[in-house]
């Protein structure tokens, strides 16, 4: 036991030397302890060599394969950081591409809605605001068109039998045809009014006679003119396609026989650019009417300033024969 002590004891001393102690210094002490200090001293410094040589290997080793995993994982979380990256920029752009998308869709959408909104049957109103159109600026000439037949024109003497042919052969006067739209009928009609037109005068062998007669022709001439300019205007405002018939079928686009129904669901579902335009329709269409009903309150105005121009010449000139005188006769008549 204490040969194993010293031994150890030894060693150690020997490991943590520089150089190992030689025990031939030391006085007392064997030979074989000498060899056996430098055997085992060999057998130390050598494993102590190849355990060092071991360890330094595995660190290598172990440093090496160390670097390599940190490498790897470096690596593996660039890529990952990268698939991150890409990933959201990906995504982001993606949900930028779709609410640009999304967004012109909509704009696009709205645009049609908008714009393709334009009212209730614009091509119908449109044909229908020109047709009374044309009508209201046709009615001067379908009103001379109507008043051409007539036999008493102004400032013209032609012979009362073809006028009183006229009578005798048509049918019996009626107001209705001014209202019914034959032009024909309201011509007719006209003619028997304003009565027959008057004669050549014969005493033409005074100058003063003659300017009486030309005097008197031009004042019945002129109340002639007016009622039948009246009652052909009327009956040019009555015929088939004329501006009270374009009127109604222009009302009727809006209104019709259902009330409206048709065109409040035509434009239930319409963006308010086509419920403008059609009001603005609607007000050109009352502005077409209010001119027309304007005109006809001129037309009144005029026949009644006519009718009280002719009253107060017959009372002045007390050229129309009084009840008591008998009926108007050809010979006796001078004014309408």
């Amino acid at each position: 036991m204490t040969r194993r002590i010293l031994l150890s004891i030894l060693a150690a001393a020997a490991i943590g030397a520089v150089t190992p102690a030689q025990a031939q210094t030391c006085f007392g002490v064997e030979a074989r302890v000498n060899v056996a200090t430098s055997t085992l001293t060999t057998a130390i410094t050598g494993a102590i060599t190849t355990t060092e040589a071991g360890l330094i290997a595995q660190e290598i080793a172990e440093r090496a394969r160390l670097l390599s995993a940190v490498k790897v994982l470096t690596a593996q979380s660039a890529a990952g950081s990268d698939q991150v990256s890409n990933g959201f920029r990906a995504s982001s752009e993606a949900l930028a591409t779709t609410v640009v998308t999304q967004e012109q869709r909509q704009a696009v959408a709205e645009a049609t809605h908008r714009y393709g909104s334009v009212g209730y049957d614009p091509c119908g109103s449109n044909t229908k605001a020109q047709a009374l159109y044309t009508a209201m600026s046709g009615s001067a000439a379908a009103r001379q068109q109507i008043v051409t037949p007539v036999r008493a024109q102004p400032g013209r003497y032609a012979d009362p039998k073809d006028w009183v042919s006229d009578v005798k052969n048509g049918d019996a006067p009626d107001g209705a045809a001014l209202y019914g739209g034959d032009a024909a009928a309201a011509s007719k009609f006209i003619n028997t009014v304003v009565g027959p037109p008057d004669p050549q005068p014969r005493n033409t062998g005074s100058s003063t006679a003659a300017d009486r007669d030309r005097l008197e022709k031009t004042g019945r001439d002129t109340f002639r003119s007016m009622t039948a300019v009246v009652l052909a205007d009327i009956a040019a405002d009555y015929r088939a396609d004329g501006p009270i018939a374009q009127a109604r079928t222009l009302s009727t686009h809006w209104q019709g026989n259902d009330g409206g129904a048709a065109w409040a669901a035509g434009v239930a579902g319409q963006h308010d650019r086509g419920i403008i335009q059609d009001a603005v329709r609607m007000e050109a269409a009352n502005l077409a009417l209010l001119a027309h009903q304007i005109k006809r309150g001129m037309r009144t105005e005029a026949t009644a300033a006519a009718l009280l121009l002719a009253m107060v010449n017959a009372r002045l000139t007390n050229s129309v024969p009084a009840p008591s005188r008998g009926p108007l006769t050809p010979a006796s008549y001078q004014a309408p």
